[in-house]
């Protein structure tokens, strides 16, 4: 077995993290578990397109969001 050497990460580099998780659970996504085989190619694009500007530590665009939260809403109402 290869022997790792893992960096601790920083303060910021932790808070910067949770910011993304947080951010991501408003807009409904969960991120251990976003490219479910039972959601459409129009959802799980619409949530790779969020995480990947959450994990750039970007704004997700407004229509997107919107989408997304609209998504969330119906979900919940299930």
């Amino acid at each position: 077995m290869n022997r790792r050497d893992f960096v601790k990460p920083t303060e910021q580099e932790i808070e910067e993290r949770r910011n993304m998780y947080a951010k991501a659970e408003e807009l409904g996504i969960d991120l251990l578990k976003f490219d479910d085989n039972d959601k459409e190619d129009r959802i799980k694009r619409d949530i790779r397109k969020a995480i990947i500007f959450l994990g750039e530590g970007k704004e997700v665009p407004p229509e997107l969001k919107k989408r997304l939260l609209q998504r969330k809403e119906k979900y919940e109402r299930k």
